[in-house]
């Protein structure tokens, strides 16, 4: 079960501020699920749900698109040095970020009055990120204190600037979901972080350093906002009624909380590093975090897609929790099948993948993307948590275990960090083991899912990594091979290890073996 947050490494817009997901096929519609106003389309709610979600399935493709490709660019112009005072100054800002934005649109998707409350709610948004930017920009004043380097008061500063912009461009993409304009609001949040990637790069190749990416931050963020609301035609409207603040604050508070709670687990270890052991160290463990990263997110989030499609499918509302092991012992051997040759590859040849993307300076990050391979890959099955629980009625549960995971991942991290990044690496798959137990349990609880079975069914595994794994170490000296480029020689070599791995599974799997032959049958007939 995962969290997905804002990373700030990333762009301006925020990594899933908020989250929309409409299961496919849903028996509700869009309005019935978010309370969404507004005119409807002669093509009907479901049309409309389905093509917001397409919009926004593409612009989060995009974005994560862009989003590395400033990644790419900073960290072939920047030092690990200066990539670390960035996370470490960005961390803190998100914190911000996470009060100013407090629960604004969540408390919008929920109205179910008039527009004014909404205008109201656009208000406390807007007061709420000014004070977040204002306590931000004086706080930078006592950054003479932790560092010597100049540069990390202004740093806070402009990243400061932007916690307004992000707060009331948030709340207004609540607002466009709420009028039932879900494609609107991921084409401005797409706009917002291509301003982002304009601003930041070209600041990054003109020699702006890490004020780039606070420069290309910002703008993405003020773009986002203005875009936002303009789409809206919605504007503020001051409030002094108590009583209303009173409601949104007692509203907000959990999800404000719940976020902070969260966003200390997702960067404990960038903060415990950089206390123990300085920028230097967290730039080389965010690096290895942002390449592995990047790869779980093109398994997630279609595992995720693919699991509310697949479960749904075996639920009935006569008996909510039952079916789903059948349902179980099909989709997570898939699942587990993709993802061991992807993290096998990455962890055997992280240092031409570390080499290709980020270059030589970055080898040090090589042991901890090899580690964060493993507990990513631990971390895989979580993409189904969420469609289960929802399925069987159990989603106000959900906090309650992302509170518990939280800790749990907290408390690793914090007796990881004082040994060094490679053991907080570790620290990181000791807290992914001990949740992914936890969870089995309660897909064993509340849906019936027995994790035994199921990876006793995934045993074609063992040697089908067995027969891949030699391809790379029998290859990599040759001739050919030894002279390509980092990255060609990663792919390549993946390529290589992939064309073992398949054919022993199928051979091995003789589901999976039955299932390619109907499909090839049906194809050929």
């Amino acid at each position: 079960m995962s969290a997905r947050l804002h990373d700030p490494d990333r762009g301006a817009g925020g990594r899933d501020i908020f989250q929309v997901w409409i299961p496919a096929g849903s028996t509700r519609t869009d309005r019935e699920v978010f309370d969404i106003k507004g005119t409807s389309t002669s093509k009907g709610p479901s049309e409309t749900a389905l093509r917001g979600g397409i919009w926004t399935t593409v612009s989060r493709v995009l974005v994560q698109v862009i989003q590395f490709g400033i990644f790419m660019v900073a960290v072939r112009v920047m030092r690990p040095e200066e990539f670390g005072i960035f996370a470490l100054v960005a961390a803190l800002i998100l914190f911000l970020n996470q009060m100013a934005t407090a629960g604004w649109s969540e408390y919008i998707l929920h109205w179910k009055g008039a527009e004014d409350r909404l205008r109201q709610t656009l208000f406390l948004a807007l007061v709420a990120g000014l004070v977040g930017s204002a306590l931000g920009v004086s706080l930078s004043f006592f950054a003479h204190m932790f560092s010597d380097d100049p540069v990390v008061a202004w740093l806070a500063r402009v990243l400061s600037a932007s916690v307004v912009f992000t707060a009331v461009g948030a709340t207004y993409s609540g607002v466009l979901i709420w009028q039932g304009r879900i494609s609107v609001s991921a084409i401005c949040i797409l706009t917002g972080e291509m301003a982002n990637f304009a601003v930041a790069v070209t600041s990054l190749l003109q020699g702006q350093g890490i004020m780039a990416l606070a420069y290309g931050r910002l703008a993405g963020a003020i773009v986002t906002c203005g875009a936002s609301m303009a789409a809206s035609h919605l504007r503020p409207v001051v409030t002094t009624q108590l009583s209303l603040i009173a409601e949104i604050a007692v509203f907000s508070w959990n999800i404000m909380a719940t976020r902070l709670l969260v966003t200390f687990r997702s960067y404990a270890a960038t903060l415990m590093i950089g206390g123990f052991m300085g920028p230097a160290a967290v730039g080389i463990y965010r690096a290895g975090q942002r390449v592995v990263g990047a790869f779980e997110e093109i398994l997630s989030e279609p595992a995720r897609i693919l699991a509310w499609s697949h479960f749904r499918k075996f639920h009935t509302t006569a008996t909510p929790d039952q079916g789903f092991d059948e349902a179980a012992r099909r989709y997570f051997p898939m699942l587990i099948y993709c993802a061991v040759p992807l993290f096998t590859g990455i962890a055997v040849m992280a240092d031409d993948l570390i080499r290709g993307m980020l270059g030589a300076d970055w080898t040090a990050a090589v042991p901890v993307v090899q580690v964060l391979a493993i507990a990513a890959f631990i971390r895989a099955s979580s993409s189904a948590s969420t469609p289960i629980l929802s399925l069987v009625g159990k989603v106000g549960l959900l906090p309650r275990y992302v509170l518990l995971y939280s800790l749990i991942s907290i408390a690793c991290i914090s007796v990881g960090a004082v040994f060094g990044v490679i053991a907080t690496a570790l620290s990181e798959v000791i807290a992914a083991v001990i949740v992914f137990v936890i969870n089995a349990r309660v897909m064993r609880i509340h849906a019936d899912v027995r994790w035994p079975a199921i990876l006793a069914g995934c045993w074609p595994v063992l040697p089908a990594v067995l027969a891949a794994l030699p391809v790379p170490y029998l290859l990599i000296g040759t001739g050919p091979v030894a002279h390509l480029h980092p990255l060609v020689r990663f792919v390549g070599l993946g390529l290589c290890m992939l064309a073992v791995y398949a054919p022993v599974i199928a051979i091995c799997d003789r589901s999976l073996r039955s299932a390619i032959g109907r499909k090839i049958r049906s194809l050929a007939g």
